[in-house]
């Protein structure tokens, strides 16, 4: 479909593709992978023709339909939500144009009109065009949009919803390559899972850029990585790749390491018989032997490449029964009413909090914390329980003056600086973006600032709201495996179903103003999956 030979593209001075060659094929899954600016956006603006190649040659195969679903993909306008999600299917609208005209032809009596409507109606049976409504009704409720919601125009929903407009209008236009850019932003997990599904049993030629790993590794039949300017294509899933590289990657640190060994006995060889006429010539020998070792080094990963590890505190002591709320009853004045709530969090367990949105998970939160009063029922904390919460909306109020570490140091407990940049290394912000000023920082970049303040605080009952949000995978990783490894409480709000299948113990489904609890991850997915 798509063919990129030495393609060398350049944003501003920085290379960010450096003479790249890849094959896109007709009907290829293909999930791209990367760390945060490695250029997979890049990528895909070059295989639509928004970013034109700076070196080689990029070749098309006539007639390729495309769409791009843009990150920050929005729509707004006046039409019904219907009639938006419709416009981009203009083949099936072209033939119902004819149709229509066929049938007023026929009603005027016009000369050879019983023809017209004849051929009108057969192309439009082809090409399904009787089945059509009811994929547009499909893809709708997959997406979590109500009957009622049909004629309301676009303007009337929320950013959120949106997004999600932009992304049924994507999935229904004609195309023969889709490009889709983080397509789960603004998702709940029962409409994630649906894209996944839809998008895994889908005929069309994709190209999947997204840090939900679980979505990529339901879809993608192929990897492609981007890293350092180059790009590596894989016949497997992302977490396959991973996989592979994390072993090549720990033999190369390896050898390096062994080659380094080798390289100082010979240099202190040198240093200490290069001057003596007797040793002289086994000095040389050893000099040769230098060089032959520098050609051997492998390719290593970068410093941010290397795989971090981040220990949280350990939980101080306490109870077991960390908190339960006891047929709660509670809710905001403009949100869902709950009542007959009943949730236990105990020291080892980590529940996750999963549900559509707008249902009340971060609600739930703030009634376990005490932030949100009850209004029926009991909320029991156990001896020495110690809470802390993380929210992302933190990151909006963080010094734009101050350094990340600094920031870090001021609001952490006391510790070591070594301590607070390897807590902010294994969160992606190593070397100098640990000094750079807050305010130079990407939004993704500050909530990892705020993760990062999060994770030093010792305490034995932790509430994160959205952690993975803005997170590239292995970073993600990295958090997934520090959380694991914690013997405290856990509740997690999230959407990221990877994250849930990783971590949670426990699962709490919320839905009508009601907690549904599961004792096994899988039964508390698949509830959350048919909301």
């Amino acid at each position: 479909m798509i063919r990129l030979e030495d393609v060398t593209v350049r944003v501003g001075p920085a290379v960010v593709l450096d003479g790249v060659s890849w094959h896109l094929r007709q009907g290829a899954h293909v999930g791209v992978v990367g760390r945060n600016g490695a250029g997979k956006t890049t990528l895909l603006r070059v295989l639509s023709g928004d970013l034109p190649a700076a070196d080689g040659t990029i070749h098309r195969r006539g007639k390729t339909g495309l769409a791009w679903l843009h990150q920050q993909a929005v729509t707004v306008g006046d039409r019904s939500l219907w009639a938006e999600v419709r416009s981009g299917m203009t083949g099936h609208l072209a033939r119902e144009a004819a149709l229509r005209s066929a049938e007023t032809a026929v009603a005027a009596g016009e000369a050879g009109a019983p023809e017209r409507l004849d051929a009108a109606l057969e192309a439009h049976r082809i090409a399904g065009g009787f089945s059509v409504d009811e994929t547009v009704g499909e893809v709708l409720h997959g997406l979590g949009f109500a009957p009622d919601d049909r004629d309301r125009p676009c303007a009337d929903f929320s950013g959120g919803w949106r997004m999600r407009i932009a992304l049924a209008r994507h999935l229904l236009s004609d195309a023969d390559v889709r490009l889709l850019d983080e397509p789960t932003n603004h998702l709940d997990l029962p409409a994630r899972s649906w894209l996944a599904d839809h998008l895994a049993t889908s005929p069309d030629t994709l190209v999947v850029v997204s840090h939900d790993r679980w979505l990529l590794d339901r879809i993608a039949r192929e990897t492609v990585e981007i890293r350092r300017g180059q790009l590596t294509a894989f016949r497997g899933t992302p977490s396959r790749w991973a996989e592979e590289r994390a072993q090549r990657d720990a033999h190369a640190l390896a050898e390096s390491a062994k080659l380094d060994a080798e390289a100082a006995k010979l240099q202190a060889f040198v240093d200490r018989f290069g001057a003596k006429a007797t040793k002289a010539a086994a000095a040389r020998s050893a000099e040769r032997k230098l060089e032959r070792l520098d050609a051997q080094r492998p390719d290593l990963p970068l410093e941010e490449e290397q795989t971090a590890r981040l220990r949280l505190p350990s939980a101080p002591p306490s109870s077991d029964s960390l908190i339960a709320v006891r047929d709660g009853a509670f809710g905001h004045p403009d949100g869902p009413t709950w009542s007959g709530v009943e949730l236990e969090v105990r020291r080892g367990q980590r529940w996750a909090v999963i549900g559509p949105n707008g249902a009340g998970k971060s609600t739930l939160l703030a009634a376990l914390l005490g932030e949100l009063p009850l209004t029926d029922g009991k909320r029991v904390f156990g001896r020495d329980v110690i809470s802390a919460i993380h929210r992302q909306d933190l990151a909006a109020h963080l010094p734009m003056d101050d350094t990340a570490l600094g920031h870090v140091r001021e609001h952490a407990p006391p510790t070591s600086d070594t301590r607070l940049r390897a807590v902010l290394g294994a969160l992606g912000l190593s070397g100098d973006k640990a000094l750079q000023p807050l305010g130079t920082l990407s939004g993704g970049q500050k909530a990892r600032v705020v993760l990062a303040r999060f994770v030093l605080e010792p305490a034995n009952l932790l509430l994160l709201d959205e952690p993975t949000n803005h997170l590239d995978v292995p970073t993600a990783e990295v958090l997934a495996e520090a959380l694991e490894a914690w013997d405290g409480g856990l509740v997690v709000v999230t959407h990221d179903r990877w994250l849930v299948e990783r971590v949670a113990t426990h699962v709490a489904v919320v839905q009508g103003g009601g907690v549904v609890r599961y004792d096994t991850v899988a039964e508390g997915l698949a509830a959350a999956a048919s909301l």
